[in-house]
């Protein structure tokens, strides 16, 4: 079911997660971006951490973290497996 969805990623697809070190719910988001980007050729996938990125926490006003950024467009705050990150991607 997951690969099915990873293999409908038809355009560009750039995913940024900010997170903090100490941040107990941002892992699941990380492995979620990082297995996605790495199962498709159309996603790349990066993790920023917010104490060393501060610029990116002005431009996407990131009030809490795990923030998830796709496209420089989509902005969303919370914790989220890869079934919910693939049904923001694939929106």
């Amino acid at each position: 079911d997951v690969l099915e969805n990873i293999k409908k990623i038809n355009k560009k697809i750039d995913i940024k997660v900010v997170v903090s070190l100490t941040c107990t719910m941002c892992p699941e988001l990380v492995v979620a971006a990082q297995k996605i980007g790495s199962l498709s050729q159309n996603v790349t996938s990066h993790v920023y951490d917010v104490n060393h990125f501060p610029h990116l926490k002005t431009k996407y006003k990131v009030m809490s973290v795990p923030c998830l950024v796709i496209n420089d467009d989509i902005v969303t705050f919370g914790k989220k497996n890869i079934n919910q990150l693939l049904d923001v991607i694939l929106k």
